[in-house]
């Protein structure tokens, strides 16, 4: 496991709700980042988890060369250190790994949070984990409310449908009051629980015993088996494609990343219900829907676990997300394929 530890979940204020005309009262960029109870950008950065620190990813100031994108299967199943570490050894110089991994899936989310960070950052790839079939959000993100305001990057809201655009102003709406509070008197938090640190735990599937696995022992799937050009042949379209709103906020990730000059690949984390099975299920061919040639990274749950037996895959998950064991077989798994991703970026065009 890396000594990058994922960070605490913290209390937050909800959202900043001024209007327009008011703009000039809004904190400045630096309160944004110093601020535990800064508003908008400030406080999706506090919903940070699998990084170095939750505010630290936006205060240091030097650029990714790889950025994980994705839900919490990112902060479960990718070990940033080891990403970082042989990436370092492969340039020949030090290597920068970052993780955007957020709690429950919400592609406006991904999309908030990504415009935040390549507003002062560049990435030289964004590594980007899709929903996962079972996942559908029809609305808004849980936490929007918390994280939304009135205003804010208001353009990646055109095209939305009126239902879509009453239900983020709601959790606008809804986020106010606490928001004003944090204004009205002291923040409560202190740097000790802003900047604690998790230690990732062992855990074993579903509340059983964690078993520690030699990883070392297990074959490695081979890079022809985690790396792919579209079209893919080893994804399979299963679930409910994404809905309207997801695909407004997966399109604009991916015209984000155009206009910030980052390449995009696709990375597929098998969850705990595809043991056995030899491709990899998204919720649509990609290269179709979305109109990309994004390579795919990942490997099948037979690919992954071959040198395991069907008993013992349970121990490397804690339920749907890889757990300690897990972490370290599929980033070590995957890590050649990110290398390739990496010395290739400029030979797709993901737009």
């Amino acid at each position: 496991m890396s000594a990058h530890a994922a960070c605490v979940p913290v209390e937050v204020f909800g959202t900043f709700i001024l209007h327009p005309a008011d703009r000039s009262a809004w904190p400045s960029s630096d309160q944004f980042l110093d601020w535990p109870s800064a508003a908008g950008a400030g406080v999706r950065r506090r919903l940070l988890r699998g990084c170095r620190s939750g505010r630290e990813i936006f205060r240091d100031s030097s650029d990714a060369d790889v950025l994980f994108l994705g839900s919490s299967l990112v902060r479960a199943g990718i070990d940033p250190g080891t990403v970082e570490q042989a990436l370092s050894a492969h340039l020949g110089r030090p290597a920068k790994v970052q993780v955007l991994a957020l709690n429950w899936q919400g592609l406006d989310l991904q999309y908030f949070l990504l415009r935040d960070y390549l507003a002062h950052h560049h990435a030289g790839l964004i590594v980007w984990n899709m929903p996962v079939p079972g996942s559908r959000n029809l609305e808004p993100h849980v936490e929007a409310f918390r994280w939304i305001r009135f205003g804010e990057y208001s353009d990646a809201l055109a095209g939305l449908s009126w239902r879509y655009r009453m239900a983020i102003y709601a959790d606008m709406v809804l986020g106010a009051p606490r928001e004003t509070l944090s204004h009205l008197r002291p923040n409560l938090l202190g740097s000790k629980e802003v900047g604690a640190r998790i230690v990732p735990e062992p855990l074993g599937y579903y509340g059983a015993k964690f078993v520690p696995e030699p990883v070392d022992t297990v074959p490695m799937p081979t890079v022809e088996q985690t790396y792919e050009d579209a079209p893919y042949r080893r994804v399979t379209a299963a679930g409910k494609p994404l809905d309207a709103y997801e695909q407004h906020f997966a399109r604009l990730i991916l015209e984000l990343a155009k206009q910030a000059h980052t390449e995009v690949v696709l990375i597929h984390i098998p969850i705990d219900t595809e043991r056995g099975m030899d491709t990899m299920p998204e919720r649509g061919k990609w290269d179709e829907f979305l109109h990309t040639s994004a390579p795919m990274i990942g490997t099948t749950s037979a690919d992954l676990f071959r040198g395991v037996s069907a008993d013992e895959v349970p121990n490397y998950y804690r339920d749907q997300h890889l757990n300690a064991n897990g972490m370290t077989l599929f980033t070590r798994g995957v890590t050649p394929a990110i290398l390739k991703a990496y010395d290739t970026r400029d030979a797709h065009d993901h737009q």
